[in-house]
C-alpha cells in the first residue's frame, strides 16, 4: 500500500538576482507518495531530503547559470553557489527542489506536489506538481542528477586518458539503499609479480 506523507522545512539561503546579493528566507511543503513496502528504503528517501537540503541548500547562493563569471567569483572566495537555468525567483528555485528531490530518492519515494515560499517573495506560495510544464528544467542538469551536486561549474579539466567517476555521495553519508549494501564484500587489492624479462 501506497502511504502519503507530508514534510515541511525551512532553509535560508542567498539569491544573486539584478547584481545583488540579498538573504531570502524559504519556507517548502513537500507531498509524498511512497513506492516500495521496504521501510527502510523509505527512511533512506526521506533523510536524503534532509541531507540534501542542509548539506547543500542551507546558506546557499542561488544564481543564474548564464552569469558565469560572477558564479566563479562566489565561489572562489568560498561561497555555497547553487545554478539554475533562469534567474532565481521562488518559482524557479520550486521547481528545482521539485526535479532534484525527485531524482535523489530514485523512485523509492515521489513528489505529488511541491509548494514554496519565501521572504523576499512576499511570502506567495508557488505550487509545482508533475502535471505542469518542466520548462527550463527540461534540458539535461543537475538537477535530474540522483547526487548531492547542486551546479553546473565546470570542473577541473580531465585528461583523455583518465577515466572519470562520478560518486553520488551517498554512500559517503550511508544513506546507500539496502540492495548496494546487502552482501557488500571488501575491495581486493592484487599484486602482479611479472618476472623481469632478462633478454
Amino acid at each position: 500500500m501506497n502511504v502519503r506523507l507530508q514534510y515541511d522545512l525551512d532553509f535560508l539561503a542567498g539569491v544573486h538576482y539584478n547584481n545583488q546579493l540579498q538573504m531570502n528566507h524559504y519556507s517548502v511543503s513537500i507531498n509524498l507518495l511512497t513506492k516500495t513496502k521496504d521501510s527502510v528504503s523509505t527512511n533512506i528517501a526521506l533523510d536524503r531530503i534532509k541531507l540534501f537540503v542542509a548539506a547543500a541548500m542551507e546558506s546557499t547562493v542561488f544564481i543564474n547559470q548564464a552569469n558565469q563569471e560572477q558564479a566563479e567569483f562566489l565561489q572562489m572566495i568560498g561561497a555555497n553557489v547553487t545554478t539554475l537555468p533562469e534567474e532565481p525567483v521562488d518559482q524557479i528555485v520550486g521547481m528545482m527542489l521539485y526535479y532534484k528531490l525527485n531524482a535523489i530518492m530514485e523512485g523509492r519515494m515521489e513528489i505529488v506536489n511541491l509548494d514554496i515560499s519565501s521572504t523576499l517573495g512576499d511570502s506567495v506560495w508557488y505550487q509545482h506538481d508533475e502535471e505542469d510544464l518542466s520548462g527550463p528544467f527540461a534540458a539535461d542538469g543537475w538537477w535530474h542528477q540522483a547526487s548531492m551536486q547542486h551546479d553546473s561549474m565546470d570542473a577541473e579539466p580531465v585528461s583523455d586518458n583518465v577515466v572519470k567517476v562520478t560518486a553520488t555521495g551517498w554512500h559517503e553519508m550511508n544513506l546507500d539503499w539496502p540492495e548496494n549494501t546487502t552482501g557488500a564484500t571488501r575491495a581486493k587489492i592484487l599484486y602482479a609479480n611479472f618476472p623481469r624479462n632478462e633478454k
